[in-house]
């Protein structure tokens, strides 16, 4: 219930009609472009008439704890690894109580400075919710990285068969990205750590477990990342990852969160990652 409030709180909408399309500019000055008579049903069948646009854009790592929003992103090898974000959005649309899709692409423009500016190794990525409610972030691959130089000023110019792209506009410092489907779609890349890993264990009071808590990790210098733990060891009640993604000696911000009588309870601690470390979480 907290976790739907608060990423209630974050959701913005817009009517607009679909024979029109819509250009939306959200609080933080993202653009939605969606073009005339570019949204179907499931079918394949053109929406007339009125339409309801929904967005949620999370930039910060207050807002990604409080919502279980994590930056965590499947690798090749299909490990969850942390990522470093440009941005992470919901976009739907709906008409009365149905989901409808593009027809083609909707485009977005999302401004860099909102995390520190461009950065040219991001890529695109789409977010699937599991069965525990948790977010994980695959990359988009179709048509990704495809175009075909600039217009001069720095926009993307892209082939008609893309799917999907992702554009740097150093004029404007922005991200300007296009894809064929709504849901959530994130702006990021992957850590780079040079030095070595290990893999973490943070212990949990008893009553506290996979069901009711979660634990994310902060990186310091990476205000843009917010990691997770996402497996629970029940004999041992302690919280860990697939296999070792956090660097041996960086300062970091454990966040341990729960509820407890309806409100949010939470314990931050701060720790320099030694080798095999073992965090424990204690609630006063």
């Amino acid at each position: 219930m907290l976790r739907n409030q608060a990423l209630s709180d974050l959701v913005q909408t817009q009517k607009f009609d679909a024979g029109e399309g819509v250009h939306f500019v959200s609080s933080k000055g993202t653009i939605v472009d969606i073009g005339q008579y570019e949204l179907v049903d499931q079918l394949g069948n053109s929406i007339i008439g009125e339409v309801e646009l929904t967005f949620i854009e999370i930039f910060d790592r207050g807002n990604m704890a409080v919502s279980n929003k994590p930056l965590m992103g499947r690798s090749n090898n299909g490990y969850l690894l942390p990522l470093i974000t440009g941005g992470q959005f919901f976009i739907q649309v709906t008409q009365g109580d149905r989901l409808v899709k593009p027809l083609n692409h909707y485009y977005v423009t999302v401004d860099a400075a909102h995390t520190g500016g461009l950065d040219m190794g991001m890529t695109l990525w789409q977010g699937e919710i599991d069965e525990s409610g948790n977010l994980a972030w695959d990359p988009v691959e179709i048509g990704l990285g495809s175009g075909e130089g600039d217009d001069g000023n720095g926009n993307p110019v892209w082939t008609d068969g893309d799917q999907a792209g992702l554009g740097f506009n150093p004029v404007t410092d922005t991200y300007d990205f296009f894809i064929n489907d709504f849901g959530w779609t994130n702006v990021d890349r992957f850590t780079a750590n040079s030095g070595p890993l290990t893999k973490i264990k943070v212990t949990v009071p008893a009553s506290y477990n996979e069901t009711n808590a979660a634990v994310y990790l902060a990186y310091q210098d990476q205000p843009g990342l917010l990691a997770q733990l996402d497996l629970y060891n029940t004999n041992d009640q302690y919280f860990t990852e697939h296999f070792g993604f956090v660097p041996i000696g960086m300062t970091l911000h454990v966040i341990f969160a729960s509820e407890s009588n309806g409100q949010y309870v939470y314990s931050i601690k701060e720790v320099t990652i030694e080798e095999d470390h073992v965090i424990n979480i204690e609630m006063t």
